[in-house]
């Protein structure tokens, strides 16, 4: 692992594009070169630090949700573009957030969906679930979300109802990953499912992949990346059968911002200050 971005404090979430990583770090979005390795641009964009905050990223804007507020920013100046308080406390929070060319997908605590138009900003809401949904994913006309309650929900965006729903287990369905038709889902019981999307269907899955909640980071080569922040692992997988080839320990915590590039992870937790990379292969 080396060291990529050294900062004075926690890196909380970040973006990385062709030539620039755009990272938040207390109350400031920074953009650094990815090559170079300096900070480029630097703007403060929140009244107060806060650790709570998630970040995703398109070509043009970046997203960031902190419990019931939602931002959104120009992603070359961080020109704040919108704020919107989508619930009024810990019960009606923002749990997960998607986009895609139109539109914006937050899911809400307690099964809502709140989607804004990029556009005209106009704000809708749903009932899709009786269990809040802390993953959520764009693929094509869907929605794919992993339920607290252990489920796995194919949407239809223009409606947001469901068009398939498949049990997975008892447990929050925390993190996915898609790979062409292909879709990785971790579990917090510990377990790790491979989805074939079209099917609906488990292809493989196997138990006891890490003691601790664990997230799907990517793909590198033939290898699934799957990272655990409370054990401070980093495993690789078979993608196809999902067969263990490698356990890498290094020292994490809490945080859970993965980045696979070629092959290279960009990795940020709480006891990093800045970025991190390491070489997968």
């Amino acid at each position: 692992m080396e060291h990529l971005v050294e900062l004075n404090g926690i890196v909380t979430g970040f973006h990385v594009a062709e030539h620039c990583i755009d990272c938040m770090c207390g109350k400031d979005l920074l953009k650094i070169n990815k090559h170079s390795r300096e900070i480029i641009y630097q703007k403060t964009v929140f009244e107060k630090e806060g650790l709570s905050r998630k970040l995703i990223a398109d070509d043009e804007q970046i997203f960031i949700y902190d419990f019931c507020t939602l931002y959104v920013l120009n992603q070359k100046n961080y020109e704040l573009l919108g704020k919107w308080q989508l619930g009024s406390d810990l019960s009606s929070d923002i749990c997960g957030i998607a986009v895609d060319h139109d539109t914006i997908y937050c899911s809400i605590r307690n099964g809502k969906i709140i989607t804004l138009d990029k556009r005209s900003h106009l704000v809708k809401e749903f009932i899709v679930s009786e269990s809040s949904m802390w993953s959520i994913k764009t693929y094509g006309q869907y929605l794919i979300c992993g339920t607290v309650d252990g489920k796995l929900l194919l949407l239809d965006k223009s409606t947001l109802s469901i068009e398939k729903n498949l049990v997975l287990g008892k447990k929050n369905i925390g993190s996915l990953y898609i790979d062409g038709e292909t879709l990785y889902a971790a579990s917090h019981d510990g377990k790790l499912f491979k989805i074939g999307i079209k099917s609906f269907e488990t292809e493989a899955s196997m138990k006891n992949v890490h003691k601790k909640m664990f997230v799907c980071a990517g793909i590198c080569d033939n290898m699934l990346i799957t990272v655990s922040y409370p054990c401070s692992e980093i495993a690789l997988w078979n993608k196809g059968t999902l067969e263990k080839v490698k356990i890498v320990n290094t020292p994490l915590k809490l945080s859970r911002c993965t980045h696979i590039e070629n092959n290279f992870m960009y990795i940020s937790s709480r006891n990093i200050l800045g970025i991190d990379r390491i070489q997968l292969n």
